[in-house]
C-alpha cells in the first residue's frame, strides 16, 4: 500500500459525498523527461529577471535617486523566484519531479538556498499535514482555523514556527538536512552581503524575506479555510486568470486527493473531476 492509496482512502472515508474512484488520474502522474526539465528550469528566468532589475536599481540608486519603477519589477520576479521555486520544491515534496529520490533531496537543497530557508523543513510538516490534515498536530494547518485578522498578525512568524517544529519533531536525517540547509543559506548571506558587498542581494534578500512572511496566508489560510462543507478540506479555483497568475498552485484540493499528480498536470485533473459534477468550495468562482 502506498502513502497515495492510504491518503485518497483518508478523504473517501471522511467524505464520502465525493467518489474519488470515478475519476482516471493514474495517466496523469507519468513523467516525460522534458517535463522535467521544464519544471526544474521554472524559477530560472525570473531569477535573471530580478537580478536584472535589481542591477538597474542599484545603478540609479547610486545616484542618489530612487528608481521605484526597477525595484517594483524587481519586486514582481522575486514574487514568481518564490512561487515557482515553492512548486519545484513542493513537487519534490511527493516525488513528483520524475527524479530519483535523492535526486529530490538535492532540489530541495538548491531551492532552500534560493528562498532564504530550509525545504526539508517545510517538507516535514507539510507530510504530516497530507496525513492529517487540518486535525490535531497540524502545524502546516493550523493558521487556516484562526480568523483572517488573527492569522494575519501570526502569518510573519509561521516560518519560524514551521522550522522549529520540523527540528524537533522531525527524523535523524531529515534534521540534518534541515540544519545543513539553513547552514548554507547562512553562508551565502555572508558572502554575498559581507563580502561581496551586494546592494541587488539586500534588495533580493529583503523582498524574499517579504515572500517568505507573507506566503502563509495564501498558501496555507486561503486555501484551507472554512472547508467544513466540502469534499475536501481544502479549497480550488476556476479562474483561469488567477491560475495562469498563481502558476497553478490553487488547484489545492485537486491536490489534496491525488498528491502522486505533479503541479503541471493538475489543471488537468481539475476538467475531469469537474466532469463528476463535483464543485468544491473554491478560493474564487471566476471563470
Amino acid at each position: 500500500m502506498n502513502n497515495h492509496d492510504s491518503h485518497r482512502r483518508t478523504h473517501a472515508h471522511a467524505h464520502a459525498v465525493f467518489d474519488i474512484q470515478s475519476v482516471p488520474w493514474k495517466d496523469l502522474v507519468k513523467h516525460q523527461r522534458f517535463e522535467t526539465a521544464r519544471e526544474l528550469c521554472l524559477p530560472l528566468p525570473w531569477l535573471l529577471v530580478a537580478v536584472v532589475c535589481g542591477q538597474h536599481a542599484s545603478v540609479v540608486g547610486a545616484t542618489g535617486l530612487v528608481q521605484w519603477g526597477w525595484i517594483a519589477a524587481m519586486g514582481i520576479a522575486v514574487i514568481y523566484v518564490f512561487m515557482l521555486g515553492l512548486r519545484v520544491a513542493h513537487n519534490a515534496f511527493h516525488g513528483t519531479l520524475g527524479l530519483t529520490r535523492s535526486g529530490d533531496h538535492w532540489v530541495m537543497g538548491v531551492i532552500s538556498v534560493m528562498m532564504l530557508g530550509s525545504s526539508h523543513a517545510i517538507n516535514y510538516t507539510h507530510m504530516y499535514h497530507h496525513k492529517h490534515c487540518m486535525e490535531k498536530g497540524d502545524v502546516e494547518g493550523e493558521l487556516a482555523t484562526l480568523p483572517f485578522w488573527r492569522a494575519l498578525l501570526k502569518s510573519p512568524i509561521y516560518p519560524v514556527y514551521i522550522h522549529i517544529a520540523a527540528l524537533r519533531d522531525a527524523p535523524v536525517m531529515q534534521k540534518r538536512w534541515i540544519l545543513a540547509e539553513l547552514a548554507v543559506s547562512v553562508l551565502v548571506q555572508c558572502v554575498m552581503l559581507v563580502w561581496f558587498e551586494s546592494p541587488v542581494y539586500v534588495l533580493y534578500s529583503l523582498m524574499m524575506l517579504v515572500a517568505n512572511l507573507s506566503a502563509p496566508m495564501v498558501g496555507i489560510w486561503a486555501v484551507h479555510r472554512q472547508c467544513e462543507a466540502a469534499p475536501v478540506d481544502a479549497r480550488s479555483c476556476r479562474s483561469r486568470v488567477i491560475n495562469f497568475l498563481t502558476c497553478g498552485m490553487f488547484y489545492h484540493a485537486e491536490h489534496h486527493l491525488f498528491p502522486a499528480v505533479p503541479t503541471r498536470h493538475l489543471a488537468e485533473l481539475a476538467k475531469r473531476i469537474d466532469a463528476t459534477g463535483v464543485r468544491f468550495l473554491g478560493v474564487t468562482e471566476l471563470g
